[in-house]
């Protein structure tokens, strides 16, 4: 244990331990008291200083480099789970692609012909009605159009101031159709809804332009025909 004396007081004093400290206070006069040895005790608390500057960059650059390492890790793990879900998803849609394949080539094949204009189309049905029509006066307007359709099917007529029939008939999944027929302005002039036998019948008081509507079901394909006949006005009923 180191000792001193007081310069004023003489009394003996225990020199600190802390080996930072340069001065002391004395204990019995309360002078200040310089440590013989202060430049060393300087140098060591300047060298303690610097040691832990250093230790404390060395730390801060240790934690630096395992945060970057930790991010780096942590890509790599997102990269290999990309990496798998993409595996999987290609591997999903090859499996679609299989099991769809069948699918897609049979109907493909087997609704390649109706596509291609051959197959039934309703077009006999509807030369049979236009025949029974005829009888009573009707001619052809608008001759037969037949059609591949998986949605409603729009088609103008041009008329005078006559009488029209409208007719419809189809293959495949349209077995029952609709008819919608519309004036030049959009207006409604007639309705047929899902029947095994469309026709729709208006009388034109004028020269005029009408649009009828093919309406097919939900999810329905295939072949079919409409055509328009113009027909004798009705004959009014007598009195009674």
């Amino acid at each position: 244990m180191a000792t001193t004396r007081c310069p004023d007081c003489h009394a003996s004093l225990v020199v600190p331990e802390d080996p930072t400290a340069t001065t002391m206070r004395c204990g019995y006069c309360g002078s200040t008291v310089a440590l013989a040895d202060a430049e060393a005790r300087r140098r060591h608390a300047l060298e303690l200083e610097r040691e832990a500057r250093l230790r404390a960059q060395a730390e801060a650059a240790s934690a630096r480099a395992d945060r970057q390492e930790a991010r780096a890790e942590a890509e790599r793990r997102e990269e290999r789970r990309e990496r798998r879900r993409g595996r999987w998803g290609a591997r999903l849609m090859t499996l679609i692609a299989v099991l769809a394949a069948p699918t897609i080539i049979a109907i493909t094949v087997f609704d390649l012909p109706a596509r291609l204009g051959f197959g039934a189309s309703g077009a006999d049905r509807l030369k049979q009605v236009s025949a029974q029509l005829a009888t009573t006066g009707c001619t052809v307007l608008a001759p037969i159009r037949s059609t591949y359709a998986t949605g409603t099917v729009s088609t103008l007529v041009a008329v005078q101031a006559q009488c029209v029939r409208v007719l419809a008939a189809g293959a495949g999944d349209h077995r029952t159709l609709g008819l919608r027929l519309f004036a030049a302005d959009g207006k409604e002039l007639a309705k047929a809804s899902d029947t095994l036998d469309p026709q729709l019948a208006y009388c034109a008081p004028a020269p005029t332009t009408l649009r009828y509507e093919v309406v097919v079901g939900p999810a329905a394909k295939g072949r079919l025909s409409h055509m328009v006949l113009a027909c004798p006005a009705p004959a009014a009923k007598g009195r009674e």
